[in-house]
């Protein structure tokens, strides 16, 4: 997996590639301010890590209960994904497959922030955090378990979901609840895309005093794209994960039905997923995000895979004439960001004219940007500073959620900028990043 070890936006030299940026703003240790608890009931329900071990969540109770006690943030943790057997096999001796090492708190920036100076709209919601343990954004529902190495592997993040809607309700009465945003960040925020619908779903059979119910995901429309060498390097990673994980009966369940059998593991994919949401949904996503130039667009395989003998997590930025220009778009010749901007418009038509249906929805939106950064929402700085045509990424994001299910999705939508391409810089088009 390209894990993150730093908490500023990303940042992603060739030198630092196992930093993927979901924890942007996250912080994990003591003194944070939601605490861990583990569920019980996690291990006779399949609900558990890769590695087998229980499951659970980090909570932090709404400030000013008689006004908050029925509102709620529920956050998917991001950290990329396993890709194979062996993959996934290293990626259980972690904290991204295990919970052994979890720490006791987590803290978050940004959209997750509980200052209130920073995150007004949120800052005093019932605050959920579900740490991501099982290789596939939540989505894996294997029955049986694969061994390899002597070493049992699950893959039931789907059924985590199940245990965390469980646990709440039986602890915190989260039946209750009135107001609901869903978001996650990096492959927290694919599932976003992928889960939207089973967690509205729910919301909407249990909860009866529900008032309004949306999501919000960050970083996580990572296309189904070729590399710049026309190679389906990211396409066939994770293809094998879905198979691996058996992921058919874990995401959008719209997305699988619309699909020929030989096709359903593109469901995998936000741009697919995203077609089939019928709540509202916010989009906050870099255009030229920076995971998705290192991983995606130049990336290669690893040697054998999906069979491979190393524990490679993919080999990201392995293009070595880009990797200069993919690390800081600055440092891009003018044909360099050429290339750069073609995935900046193949972002925006896929997600625009492609999904067209959903992204002009009423009642949804999307914060479109260029900044090369990946979980940007997550930071107090990004959060509050990202603009475009004049409005923040945060009062885009609370205009968003104080709109109507019925106001039109042009209303809450803002569309990136390109790159310039001249002789010499700056290439920057957005002063604002």
């Amino acid at each position: 997996m390209r894990t993150a070890t730093a908490a500023l936006i990303l940042s992603t030299s060739a030198s630092a590639l196992k930093d993927d940026g979901w924890k942007t703003g996250l912080q994990f240790g003591d003194g944070g301010n939601m605490v861990l608890e583990m569920m019980p009931d996690s291990v006779a329900s399949g609900a558990v890590c890769i590695d087998g071990t229980p499951s659970g969540y980090y909570f932090q109770p709404a400030a000013n209960l008689d006004q908050n006690a029925n509102n709620w943030q529920i956050y998917f943790q991001g950290g990329g994904w396993c890709y194979d057997t062996r993959d996934c096999w290293e990626r259980s001796k972690g904290s991204l497959g295990s919970s052994k090492s979890w720490a006791n708190t987590s803290s978050m920036g940004g959209i997750m922030s509980s200052d209130c100076e920073t995150n007004p709209d949120f800052c005093n919601f019932n605050r959920v955090h579900i740490p991501y343990c099982d290789g596939n954004s939540f989505s894996g529902n294997r029955d049986d378990p694969i061994e390899y190495e002597g070493v049992q592997l699950h893959f039931r993040g789907k059924r985590i979901i199940d245990e965390v809607l469980k646990t709440l309700s039986a602890k915190y009465k989260l039946q209750d609840a009135e107001n609901v945003l869903l978001t996650g960040c990096s492959a927290g925020g694919l599932a976003t895309y992928l889960h939207t619908n089973y967690v509205g779903d729910w919301f909407h059979t249990n909860a009866k005093n529900l008032k309004r119910f949306k999501a919000a995901s960050i970083s996580g429309f990572f296309l189904d794209h070729t590399t710049i060498e026309n190679q389906p390097v990211y396409p066939t990673e994770m293809k094998n994960i879905f198979e691996l994980s058996n992921a058919t009966h874990g995401v959008n369940s719209d997305c699988i039905a619309a699909m020929q059998p030989a096709d359903q593991w593109k469901c995998n994919f936000a741009q697919f997923s995203y077609q089939h949401i019928r709540y509202p949904i916010m989009a906050l996503n870099s255009a030229l995000d920076s995971w998705q130039t290192n991983c995606i667009y130049t990336s290669v395989l690893p040697p054998n895979f999906p069979n491979q003998t190393g524990t490679e997590n993919g080999l990201c930025a392995a293009i070595t004439s880009y990797q200069n220009c993919t690390s800081d778009p600055e440092k891009c010749n003018s044909t360099q960001m050429v290339v750069m901007n073609k995935y900046i418009q193949d972002f925006e038509a896929i997600m625009t004219k492609d999904s067209s249906a959903t992204y002009n929805k009423p009642g949804n939106g999307a914060f479109i940007h260029s900044c090369h950064t990946h979980c940007e929402a997550q930071s107090d700085a990004a959060w509050n500073q990202f603009t475009v045509n004049g409005m923040s990424m945060r009062l885009a994001t609370m205009k968003w959620w104080e709109s109507l299910d019925t106001t039109p999705a042009a209303a809450n939508s803002y569309t990136p900028c390109q790159y310039h391409t001249g002789a010499t810089g700056p290439r920057k088009c957005n002063p604002t990043c």
